[in-house]
């Protein structure tokens, strides 16, 4: 019923928007994982779930998006790459974006980043993953700092900025930096982010995506 539902919103959202901006969004894992202007994203799929964690890599230095699950698979990656991550970030708290946080975090000795918004529900994170799939999951990781629409990151010698694109949860956040967009669970290839979890709410994810991610320049992908 779901997937039936998203994609009925994005056949809506295909008449918002020129077929020349609608074609800056497709994330494919060829794209992801090609090189782009002063950043290189690589992909790993990880958990039960099969959730992408992205890490950003420009020059020797990184960023860790989504570890949702497997950190030393994770870590064993970044240790091939020879790279260090400055921080980890959450582009949202559901437990299948954050179970390897914690092991990152521990092991690196660096930050946790999230959107105060999602906090509550991070915090909350092990009695709505028993009480929704009946499975029990460590507790949170602790989170170092918060962000905000419209903070930079600094990664090298490129910088994202953070968009607060909520929806899909009232605190995720996409990362827009030069030439791609890091879109969470918000947006995906011809569909959108699933609005029937608790602090989900469809109405806020359609605004989120058409009034600042079909905003983003056509340069983005």
């Amino acid at each position: 019923m779901e997937s039936n539902a998203a994609g009925r919103t994005w056949n809506y959202l295909s008449h918002l928007a020129s077929s020349t901006l609608r074609s800056k969004f497709i994330f494919s894992l060829e794209q992801f994982a090609r090189d782009l202007p002063l950043a290189k994203i690589h992909t790993l799929v990880v958990g039960r779930l099969q959730t992408n964690c992205y890490i950003l890599q420009s020059d020797s230095t990184a960023l860790v998006i989504d570890p949702g699950d497997e950190p030393e698979r994770i870590l064993r990656f970044l240790s091939d790459l020879k790279i260090k991550p400055s921080q980890i970030i959450a582009t949202h708290t559901h437990f299948d974006h954050v179970l390897g946080v914690d092991k990152i975090r521990t092991t690196l000795k660096i930050p946790f980043l999230i959107h105060r918004d999602d906090l509550s529900m991070l915090e909350s994170m092990q009695s709505r993953v028993r009480e929704f799939m009946g499975l029990s999951v460590p507790p949170p990781p602790r989170v170092d700092r918060f962000l905000a629409d419209g903070d930079s990151i600094s990664i090298g010698q490129d910088t994202m900025r953070v968009l607060h694109t909520p929806g899909h949860s009232p605190g995720s956040i996409s990362l827009a930096g030069r030439g791609y967009v890091i879109t969470g669970d918000a947006l995906f290839n011809q569909s959108i982010g699933r609005t029937d979890l608790p602090g989900g709410d469809f109405d806020t994810l359609i605004r989120s995506i058409t009034d600042c991610l079909f905003s983003l320049p056509h340069t983005v992908s």
